[in-house]
């Protein structure tokens, strides 16, 4: 039950004002094991890139970029990841997320990768472990490091007994094949090729700012940016002139 309602995301929704931020986009479903993927594309003639948000949102987060993006004339497509959005199912988690982006890679073919928070997380999971040579780089903005210290919020929050959290950690590796110990962004872009950049906020209190320090000193060529007073949401001017620009030298 712990873990389900750990991956069990209480909001993120479509809802009447999502829609409306939404309504100028092409809607594409795509499908993966009968489950919905919602997608959604602002077409252009420059590149492709693809925008995936965190937990408990949904696409309707990239309104405020979206004009940035069009005005340099960037192909857009943005997805619901499962549980979220428009998208289908019930629970939600970096490796669900991956599969998601697979197939979304696979039939759309974008070439660079905007993801913000666990959407973060998993574009560095997804590009460590699947084959995905058409992706030429990855933006990250507020990604978590290590998903135990995540955890270790849930479980606080929780007032989990030692023994509680003994149980949930073997039913963690039984269901997930791995100790929560492995999934950590700074471990994953060890294994990327490809240029990248990370975005963190000195004031992220969900994702801490060490969290983009160590990813991106474990990412070759890597640049990194630190904001001050935005918080996670890293929702400004000054984040999207740093997407634009990065997008422009991909």
């Amino acid at each position: 039950m712990a873990l389900n309602l750990f991956r069990y995301p209480q909001s993120g929704k479509i809802k009447e004002r999502h829609a409306e931020l939404l309504k100028d986009a092409e809607k594409r479903t795509l499908y993966l094991n009968k489950r919905k993927i919602q997608t959604y594309r602002w077409p252009g003639e420059g590149k492709r890139v693809l925008l995936m948000h965190g937990w408990q949102s949904n696409s309707a987060r990239w309104a405020p970029l979206l004009p940035k993006l069009q005005d340099k004339a960037y192909d857009i497509i943005s997805m619901d990841a499962p549980g979220h959005g428009a998208s289908g199912g019930r629970f939600f988690d970096a490796y669900q997320y991956a599969l998601a982006l697979d197939e979304v890679v696979k039939q759309l073919k974008p070439e660079v990768i905007v993801a913000h928070s666990v959407g973060g997380l998993t574009a560095l999971y997804y590009k460590s472990h699947f084959e995905s040579s058409g992706i030429q780089k990855i933006i990250s903005l507020g990604a978590p490091d290590r998903l135990i210290d995540l955890t270790a919020v849930f479980i606080k929050l929780l007032g989990f007994s030692g023994q509680t959290i003994k149980a949930y950690n073997e039913e963690f590796t039984k269901f997930f094949e791995k100790d929560q110990d492995y999934y950590n962004a700074a471990d994953f872009v060890k294994k990327i090729d490809i240029p990248g950049a990370v975005v963190h906020d000195r004031n992220d209190k969900l994702n801490l700012y060490r969290d983009g320090v160590n990813i991106a000193e474990n990412w070759k060529g890597a640049s990194f940016y630190t904001t001050t007073r935005l918080g996670h949401s890293l929702q400004s001017e000054e984040v999207y002139e740093i997407i634009v620009n990065e997008l422009e030298k991909a």
